[in-house]
């Protein structure tokens, strides 16, 4: 079984999808399901427009299907390597039933929902504190394509996930408003 919450087991997994860059920022994220785009699928009809035209830029582990899943937000968390060329992203599944709390023991990663964003397709990339009063979770939005957009949230430290307070600061830092 595949573990990504120890900084070897992670990178074992985007080794296994050649996935590795000479910088390597691994860490999570999960969707945020509040967002009102995600709400309304918004995200999810562009996403597929923006999947329609993959010969265009955006990389995927030769799976387009892999890549409209992620692009619609058909997870609950990303396993995300930030390199000096892009965004690699293995999607997260829950185990059981609905969770009304994402935690990373009830995740596992799903291989074959893997894709990769370039930087020359990402319009933006913006981190910022989830409220004045949350600033243990921080807003994480993803532009890219003409209008598309992921919505997702990160955790500052996860307690199960000792390398997720190093490199999502890391990662934060560089985008932060």
């Amino acid at each position: 079984m595949e573990d990504f919450k120890t900084i070897e087991g992670a990178t074992a997994l985007f080794k296994a999808k050649n996935a590795l860059g000479k910088e390597n920022c691994i860490f999570v994220l999960y969707l945020d399901t509040q967002h009102e785009g995600m709400k309304y699928g918004i995200a999810g009809g562009m996403a597929g427009g923006l999947a329609a035209g993959l010969g265009v830029g955006v990389g995927v582990y030769k799976n387009t299907s892999a890549c409209e899943q992620i692009l619609a937000g058909d997870y609950k968390g990303l396993l995300v390597n930030a390199t000096e060329k892009g965004l690699h992203l293995i999607a997260l599944q829950g185990k059981g039933g609905a969770m009304l709390r994402i935690q990373p023991d009830k995740l596992t990663p799903e291989l074959d929902q893997y894709m990769f964003l370039d930087y020359g397709l990402i319009k933006g990339i913006e981190v910022k504190n989830f409220s004045f009063i949350q600033k243990k979770v921080q807003k994480v939005r993803i532009s890219y394509g003409d209008k598309a957009k992921m919505f997702l949230l990160g955790n500052v430290a996860e307690k199960n996930i000792p390398y997720q307070a190093e490199n999502f600061a890391k990662f934060a830092a560089k985008y932060k408003k």
